[in-house]
């Protein structure tokens, strides 16, 4: 009787009930798609989905997802040796959030490439260094090697010694951006801008915030980017469209306050938040007026 081996095939990447586009019904969050090399992140209502036939486990979302979501995918473990990441086969590219992350937690300076795989490796090494720059750190340096010599003979194919006079050490990077924020607590890599003419100081952007990116309290209106992971929750629930967030990376960032005044409105004799001092009238009252409804 034939026997037959049981494989138990690895769980498939899923993203789970953390991603905001599960949670908030106009999120325009994408950051796992735009990474993707190959296009299997897909969105529909509330929802977003990894096709595992075109997923390669390239692990680039790992480092761009703001809530950790992705599930069943491992970083890539990749080889150094000293300073240099060593690239001498083809290989999943990295991103420049991975290389990074790379930079601090293992002290990287560099890139060492095997001359076939140089200009696949180029535009993230590029860039890598446009963010160091940016950041006030070493920028990586590239060094181009012939690729190793591989001897086809029946001997040396069955007996093949490793002949590195040192062995290359492996590792694996901490992944999302919030490890990310660990290894750069000073740095911030997303802007937020407010429009204070057109804040109504509602409080929904600090309360949708899991970061606390956001903190209205106080009469102090508090934008601290470092705390940012990009995942654009406050401009979407932002009705007026006074909040906008960006890509940007700076370095030793420093809390943004503005301030504001507790008020009462004369028409509707209810508590409100204003910028300027001695305002009698509320935004929805003033609206309401505008419009002749008042």
């Amino acid at each position: 009787m034939r026997r037959f081996i049981s494989l138990e095939l690895p769980p498939e990447p899923i993203i789970n009930g953390q991603c905001v586009r599960k949670r908030l019904k106009n999120s325009i969050c994408d950051n796992c798609a735009t990474s993707c090399p190959v296009g299997a992140v897909s969105f529909s209502h509330m929802n977003a989905e990894i096709n595992n036939e075109l997923c390669f486990q390239c692990g680039n979302c790992l480092f761009a997802c703001p809530v950790d979501a992705i599930e069943n995918i491992n970083p890539h473990e990749r080889s150094y040796q000293g300073e240099f990441l060593i690239v001498n086969h083809d290989e999943p590219i990295a991103n420049a959030d991975e290389l990074i992350v790379w930079h601090r937690q293992y002290g990287i300076r560099g890139m060492q490439i095997a001359e076939p795989w140089v200009d696949k490796w180029l535009p993230t090494i590029a860039a890598l260094n446009l963010k160091l720059k940016a950041l006030q750190e070493p920028i990586w340096q590239l060094r181009i090697v012939q690729p190793e010599q591989v001897d086809s003979g029946r001997r040396m194919m069955l007996f093949r010694q490793k002949l590195d006079s040192k062995p290359l050490d492996k590792g694996q990077v901490k992944t999302g951006l919030n490890a990310r924020k660990q290894f750069y607590p000073e740095d911030s890599w997303f802007k937020v801008e407010l429009d204070t003419e057109k804040c109504i100081l509602c409080g929904a952007c600090a309360k949708m915030c899991d970061e606390h990116a956001i903190e209205i309290e106080n009469n102090q209106f508090l934008i601290d980017e470092k705390r940012c992971t990009g995942c654009m929750s406050c401009q979407v629930v932002c009705f007026p469209k006074s909040i906008h967030v960006q890509t940007y990376t700076a370095k030793n960032n420093v809390p943004k306050i503005f301030h504001y005044y507790d008020a009462q409105c004369h028409t509707c004799h209810l508590p409100f938040s204003s910028w300027e001092e001695n305002t009698h009238i509320c935004p929805i009252c003033a609206q309401h007026k505008k419009q002749g409804w008042l």
